[in-house]
């Protein structure tokens, strides 16, 4: 298995999709896209890699997920092709102004023994440090 597709759906119940840019970082390497107009997006990752998915909108909290393919099997899949389909729901930042996600708010990994599928959130906000401009 070299490689997972990935589809990612934005949740468009405050709105549309315009605005949403997706940041996909792999092994150091950046791409970008935008979700089309039913708010999905689609990724072809590849294995043994980490990929860190960035989800951005003007006026909303930036959201990542972080996608580690290392340990990836045939049998993760239970038999059916490779691939991922996750949600994302972008936040405004109006409640929330001058807060970010202090990592990304899921990690999907395979674990190394078996292959399953693992998933963890954490969505924890905390204050964006503030940059001083030094003379």
């Amino acid at each position: 298995m070299n490689e997972v597709a990935l589809t990612a759906w934005m949740d468009l119940t405050d709105g549309t999709a315009n605005g949403v840019i997706v940041e996909v970082n792999v092994n150091g390497t950046k791409d970008w896209g935008r979700p089309d107009e039913d708010g999905r997006v689609d990724l072809v990752l590849p294995a043994n890699a980490v990929a860190l998915i960035h989800f951005r909108k003007p006026g909303h909290l930036t959201k990542t997920v972080s996608v580690d393919t290392h340990n990836m099997r045939d049998s993760s899949f239970k038999g059916k092709k490779a691939g991922l389909t996750f949600a994302v729901k972008l936040e405004p930042d109006t409640e929330k102004e001058g807060l970010a996600y202090a990592g990304p708010v899921a990690t999907i990994t395979f674990d190394a023994a078996s292959g399953d599928l693992v998933i963890e959130q954490e969505q924890y906000l905390v204050p964006v440090r503030q940059q001083k401009v030094v003379f």
